[in-house]
């Protein structure tokens, strides 16, 4: 969890920054997802804290920080069971007691062209000057890229995204639970990439790619894509995940 302190609007003045930025309306999300302000409270934001989940952890360390806006990809209202509930009334709780206004952001930030959490692994992984063109479809909507006319070996890529650069701030650590499943060619000419989960082989045939670089996918993704030929690179959810809401703390920041 990072934060940026300032001197801001309430809770809801950002919150409308953030959706006029995203597109919010625009988009139809998972069940679950409720984009949006999700905690608030009545006062001047000061301080802005941004992080991939809103668990608990999450929550009380933006309350240490003297946080009072808290954005994040992965928000508050996941899951229907009578446990779900009880913990997320648990956190809802802390986040007021706290002082911590949340505000959520799922596909809308996946998919932005210039702050999504898909563009930002893309630039990450040194190909932000391909040609590269929308794709993965979810819901309705792209959140993803397809990069074309690259030649990058796929242990390449694997050591890339090993590397990149953590959220958790100044220091650069190995992304221990990367996994490169080489099915494909040696050197990767057509290349997917969707941050979070992302299961869709389907797209990935019709598309016509050799690697599609996600966050995670079940074992049996896993099995059909040793089967079709596609190199597969699973470099975790939420490691995938940490560049949309630190570019759009940035981004309000830099207004407030």
């Amino acid at each position: 969890m990072k934060q940026r302190q300032g001197t801001g609007g309430k809770p809801a003045d950002l919150a409308r920054q953030c959706d006029q930025i995203l597109k919010t309306k625009k988009f139809r999300d998972y069940p679950g997802a409720r984009n949006g302000l999700q905690v608030t409270h009545g006062r001047q934001v000061k301080r802005i804290g941004w992080a991939v989940d809103a668990d608990m952890e999450s929550i009380r360390k933006a309350g240490k920080k003297e946080v009072d806006f808290l954005m994040v990809h992965h928000g508050l209202f996941w899951g229907s069971s009578a446990l779900d509930r009880k913990i997320r009334v648990k956190r809802i709780r802390e986040a007021k007691r706290l002082g911590v206004a949340i505000y959520s952001s799922h596909l809308p930030l996946d998919a932005h062209p210039e702050l999504g959490n898909s563009i930002g692994l893309l630039k990450a992984l040194g190909l932000g000057e391909s040609k590269r063109k929308p794709f993965g479809v979810a819901m309705g909507r792209a959140i993803g890229w397809k990069v074309e006319g690259v030649k990058i070996r796929i242990s390449d890529l694997g050591f890339r995204i090993r590397d990149l650069r953590s959220n958790e701030g100044e220091k650069v650590r190995r992304w221990d639970g990367v996994k490169v499943i080489e099915a494909g060619p040696k050197v990767c000419r057509r290349i997917g990439i969707v941050t979070g989960g992302f299961e869709d082989l389907d797209q990935v045939v019709k598309a016509g790619l050799d690697t599609l670089i996600t966050g995670e996918a079940d074992y049996p993704t896993e099995v059909k894509a040793r089967e079709l030929g596609i190199n597969l690179i699973l470099g975790g959810h939420r490691e995938t995940e940490v560049f949309g809401v630190r570019e759009l703390a940035a981004r309000i920041r830099a207004h407030m």
